[in-house]
């Protein structure tokens, strides 16, 4: 399955236009993350832990992004509910996907599909960087970026140093052009068939969607 994800992905971006680079998702340093209201006074949170994507940002900081997550890698930090969320009241596929349509004045319109449905849904988008690596010491030994599979020519070629590399080994967001991407949406889980039978008084209408990205070429 996650193979046949990967491919659609690929025959997606090859539609991209040129002038936009590729920026590997660094998923130690990334998240998939939601909110949604509990008994209609407090939120309940959650994140996917399985979770892919391909994200390309041209000159003009315009972003394009597809990318997927794995529904029984739902984490809401309580096994009990989060087993109780495999049902299928909840979740009738094993994917959820996000392909964009159009990005425009910092909101990146994306067609999401849950359960099998698809709805074109707006996401505020701030952009960090792109700035380079402050972990990165050029003078020393070089590597190949780790996130880049190295079948492709002209790798940027770099080293972290040793204290970073006795720390925890997850400094992988190599390069020059580091970027952070955040994403906020929002949706109506009776529109995807999230829980429709349970009232919005034990289960709120809205269901926040937060997306952290950090990459980099």
């Amino acid at each position: 399955m996650k193979q046949g994800i990967l491919l659609l992905l690929f025959f997606i971006s090859i539609g991209f236009s040129q002038d936009k680079h590729e920026y590997i998702i660094d998923t130690s340093h990334s998240s998939v993350a939601f909110a949604i209201t509990h008994l209609s006074v407090a939120d309940t949170i959650g994140i996917f832990e399985d979770f892919e994507g391909r994200l390309f940002l041209d000159d003009k900081k315009n972003i394009t992004l597809v990318g997927s997550v794995k529904i029984p890698s739902i984490n809401t930090f309580n096994n009990a509910r989060d087993q109780h969320l495999q049902n299928s009241e909840f979740f009738s596929s094993r994917v959820a996907t996000l392909e964009s349509i159009r990005f425009k004045d910092n909101v990146l319109y994306a067609n999401l599909t849950i359960n099998g449905i698809s709805k074109e849904i707006p996401f505020n988008v701030i952009i960090t960087g792109p700035i380079r690596n402050p972990n990165l010491d050029k003078k020393k030994s070089v590597t190949v970026n780790p996130l880049i599979p190295q079948s492709i020519p002209d790798n940027p070629v770099f080293q972290l140093p040793d204290s970073a590399n006795d720390n925890c080994g997850c400094y992988v967001s190599y390069g020059d052009n580091v970027v952070g991407i955040k994403l906020q949406g929002k949706i109506n889980r009776f529109d995807f068939n999230v829980a429709h039978h349970t009232p919005k008084e034990f289960l709120g209408k809205y269901i926040d969607i937060t997306i952290i990205l950090e990459a980099s070429r």
